[in-house]
């Protein structure tokens, strides 16, 4: 039986959740409420003698761009128990032709793995969102100068559009959960007039998870702001495929995936970069 999930499959789901991918009770619970929300989790469930048993579950956020509505599929998992049976080609299946069918334009979703990859491609998904990982050495400067954890959320929203107006957005409300899951695992953001950025520090490594930026210059001082404050030399930086900054260094590696669900539409200034 599928249907959505609702407050009661609430302890159910985030067992299941940990079960299939990990994760702290909180973490959890806050991925499920207000990233994804309840109303946007769908379930499979089988009966047995002893009541229902969670077979699946795919979670299906709303997104969009540049007026163009989506669905980012996300917390695809099945029980171990049910898996190898093709339940989830058959689920993603459904979902994305009633999902076309209500008028959405596109899905995207990020695979955690090539296995996961190569099933994407048979519902028609493709490779379109690819990362650039650099590492810089920061040249000291003292004048560099930046803000730390200034940013709101919705400033930080209104930012990352004006840096990428293709940029992918989530809900507002999920943008909340977002940084407060960023700022409970250890992340700064660093902003000034010129751009942002949003780093954590591993081993004395600055870990850009996000930089934005008017110029390489611009991006240069605000690494240097935060070399000043943190005492770190290096950093390591991840940068989408189309982005300008630093153009042509650093590995490509692949990231997400898209189906078109209606007419396709160009995706030369799209920027699909999740935080979660």
């Amino acid at each position: 039986m599928l249907r959505k999930a609702t407050e009661a499959d609430l302890d159910k789901l985030i067992a299941f959740r940990q079960e299939t991918n990990g994760g702290s009770h909180s973490e959890v619970a806050g991925w499920l409420e207000n990233i994804v929300g309840l109303d946007n989790v769908l379930l499979v469930e089988q009966d047995t003698p002893d009541g229902s048993v969670l077979v699946s579950m795919v979670c299906a956020v709303p997104v969009e761009t540049r007026g163009r509505h989506g669905i980012w599929f996300c917390g695809m998992a099945t029980a171990p128990a049910f898996r190898g049976r093709g339940l989830m080609t058959k689920l993603m299946d459904g979902c994305l032709r009633a999902f076309a069918a209500d008028g959405a334009e596109f899905a995207v979703v990020v695979p955690g793995n090539a296995r996961t990859a190569q099933q994407l491609r048979g519902l028609q998904f493709q490779n379109a969102f690819a990362l650039r990982f650099l590492n810089r050495t920061i040249p000291h400067n003292l004048w560099a100068h930046a803000d730390f954890d200034a940013m709101t959320v919705r400033r930080l929203v209104d930012t990352r559009v004006y840096y990428q107006p293709g940029c992918i957005n989530l809900p507002l409300s999920s943008m909340n959960e977002v940084v407060s899951q960023l700022y409970r695992r250890g992340a700064t953001i660093v902003s000034n007039r010129r751009g942002y950025g949003i780093f954590f520090i591993q081993k004395d490594i600055l870990q850009f998870v996000e930089l934005q930026a008017d110029n390489d210059h611009s991006a240069d001082i605000l690494l240097q702001a935060a070399r000043e404050r943190t005492g770190c030399e290096q950093a390591q930086i991840i940068l989408s495929e189309s982005q300008s900054l630093y153009l042509g260094e650093g590995k490509r590696c692949s990231y997400g995936m898209i189906r078109f669900l209606q007419r396709p539409f160009p995706l030369t200034d799209v920027y699909f970069r999740l935080l979660v």
